[in-house]
């Protein structure tokens, strides 16, 4: 009989039962963090590219109230991955005049170098875990910066990398990156990664944005859009609000995001408790993959643990497939 994955979040793919380790990573419930990396976000940090026009007004005024709206995650990089989020959300933008690329979310927060060798270190001291790098979104790009990102990603993290070159999303399971070394999908979402074979393409794993304030009709979104979901790509399901102005204004001088994570956790938990991940076949009703969160350190990581056991799922069924067939 098989504990719970969720037991010691830190190896949690390392411990999947032996027949779990042949399925596809795309066919496992994998936790993920949005926005991940503003943790490290600071007040007085200069307004970001991607901030809309009122945050660079406002900013001037109540810097310590921007920084409440943009952040995200508690849990520095390395503390999500020792609490089992296998997935990470980049925002990315060029920065001059140091001419170095940044994190963002409406501010700017770290420079990218440091948080390419935490991902290398821990895969390294960790050879059962995978990692999914999702670079969301770039900023202030041309041509040259996507080319110098690319190699930066390929210099630090290439030894690490499963690359798209002739393969398939269903080719990479837990037991291929282990006895490879592979460990690590990067997913660059701009239409330069076609030409670049160390790296999968937007296509390869959808990632639609809910963009709601209200949990019953984010669900709603979550479940349409999963019913749209192909056997043959990887899958993000946001579990996330997104504050317009009319929410805003009422919660002003609140943490945004946390407050909305909360009332995600709250009602929503019950919810991915339900889902269930593992491969399907066209006609049958399609299966989570990725499901990322704001603020996932809430209620002792109960998220983390909940996406994480889902996987166990798939361990009963198999054992009683093999039974009945023998």
């Amino acid at each position: 009989m098989c504990g719970k994955l969720s037991e010691n979040l830190e190896f949690w793919m390392t411990n999947l039962p032996v027949p779990l380790k042949d399925i596809p990573v795309i066919n496992l419930a994998i936790p993920g963090t949005h926005d991940s990396m503003t943790y490290d976000m600071r007040a007085l940090s200069p307004v970001a590219p991607d901030a809309e026009a009122c945050v660079h007004v406002l900013h001037k005024f109540i810097p310590c109230v921007i920084k409440r709206w943009a952040v995200t995650q508690k849990l520095s990089l390395t503390e999500q991955l020792l609490n089992g989020i296998r997935y990470l959300d980049f925002r990315i933008s060029f920065r001059l005049p140091d001419a170095k690329y940044y994190f963002v979310h409406g501010l700017y927060c770290e420079e990218i170098v440091e948080a390419l060798h935490e991902i290398r270190d821990f895969l390294e001291s960790h050879p059962g875990e995978v990692i999914i790098l999702d670079i969301q979104h770039m900023y202030q790009f041309e041509e040259k910066n996507h080319s110098e990102l690319m190699g930066m990603l390929q210099d630090v993290l290439g030894g690490k990398v499963w690359p798209r070159d002739g393969r398939l999303l269903k080719q990479w399971t837990p037991k291929v990156a282990w006895e490879s070394g592979k460990q690590l999908l990067i997913i660059y979402r701009n239409h330069q990664a076609q030409f670049v074979q160390s790296f999968w393409t937007a296509e390869d794993w959808p990632t639609p944005w809910p963009n709601q304030t209200n949990v019953s009709k984010l669900k709603d979104y979550l479940e349409q859009s999963l019913s749209m979901r192909s056997p043959q790509q990887g899958f993000v399901t946001q579990c996330v609000l997104t504050p317009n102005i009319s929410y805003t204004v009422p919660r002003f001088f609140s943490s945004l995001q946390r407050t909305c994570a909360r009332k995600v956790f709250r009602k929503l938990l019950s919810w991915i408790a339900t889902q269930k991940p593992g491969p399907w076949r066209p006609g049958d009703q399609p299966t989570v993959n990725v499901i990322l969160a704001d603020f996932v350190e809430i209620q002792n990581s109960e998220f983390c643990k909940i996406v994480v056991d889902l996987n166990l799922k798939l361990y009963t069924e198999k054992i009683i497939t093999m039974e009945s067939s023998a």
